[in-house]
């Protein structure tokens, strides 16, 4: 809770840092989608797809990351706003160049995107790219 806006978060989930798992060399799936802070009103049900994947590809690994820098204030995880009062990434998604939320890649054990999701995917699609990422 005091990393994941998601209400029911799956702790598997955020066991795993990207660093760690590039340096794995095992395959993954990494989802950039914060369900209380989504701008496109997307992140949750994208989250729920993922986590759903996620529960027939056991074995497989998944992570979320918030796209947002976050805090605890009052007991409850919020957006850490800029100066003026805006949503402030994450150094990862900068990394990664993205501009909008939410976003699902797989990538393949030797770090190679093989499939990438923004917003709306099917749940099939994903299963595939995975697939293709084993």
């Amino acid at each position: 809770r005091r990393i994941s806006s998601d209400k029911q978060p799956d702790p598997a989930f955020y066991t795993t840092s990207l660093d760690a798992a590039l340096a794995s060399g095992e395959p993954f799936v990494l989802a950039f989608a914060t369900p209380a802070f989504c701008t496109s009103a997307q992140c949750g049900p994208t989250l729920e797809r993922v986590k759903a994947v996620a529960k027939r590809v056991p074995g497989f690994l998944f992570i979320n990351v918030e796209p947002y820098k976050l805090e605890v204030v009052d007991g409850r995880l919020q957006p850490a706003l800029s100066a003026d009062g805006q949503l402030q990434p994450v150094e990862a998604v900068d990394k990664f160049g993205l501009l909008s939320e939410p976003w699902v890649f797989v990538v393949d054990g030797a770090g190679i995107i093989r499939g990438s999701f923004e917003g709306v995917f099917a749940e099939n699609e994903l299963e595939a790219a995975i697939d293709l990422a084993k």
